[in-house]
């Protein structure tokens, strides 16, 4: 009886093996289809608020109607600014002549 307990043990602890095997390769995988020494993840825009300039990665940048969120290394967080004239016109003017497909970067930049 023994024997067969330590059989059932050691095929449950291989089965979580290969389920967290499986787990951290997806996470991987993901993660590589990222260059993260590409310089277009290091391009910046100036966002004011409250007469402060903030420094926030361009490829981070999210539109929202009343909102516009971006991630800030200085401050190693994403930040909320109003939606007001003079960011709006700054971000348009850089992804204006940006290459890639503006999205939310959740993948490299967590909340």
């Amino acid at each position: 009886m023994s024997n067969r307990s330590s059989l059932i043990r050691m095929m449950f602890l291989v089965t979580f093996l290969i389920f967290v095997l499986i787990v951290f390769s997806t996470q991987l995988s993901r993660n590589a289809e990222i260059n993260k020494n590409d310089p277009i993840y290091k391009n910046t825009v100036i966002l004011t608020s409250q007469n402060k300039a903030y420094s926030i990665l361009l490829h981070s940048i999210t539109l929202n109607e009343y909102s516009i969120s971006g991630y800030s290394n200085k401050f190693d967080s994403i930040m909320t600014f109003p939606v007001l004239d003079q960011n709006l016109k700054v971000i348009q003017n850089k992804l204006g002549n940006y290459p890639y497909n503006i999205h939310k970067c959740n993948i490299c930049h967590k909340q």
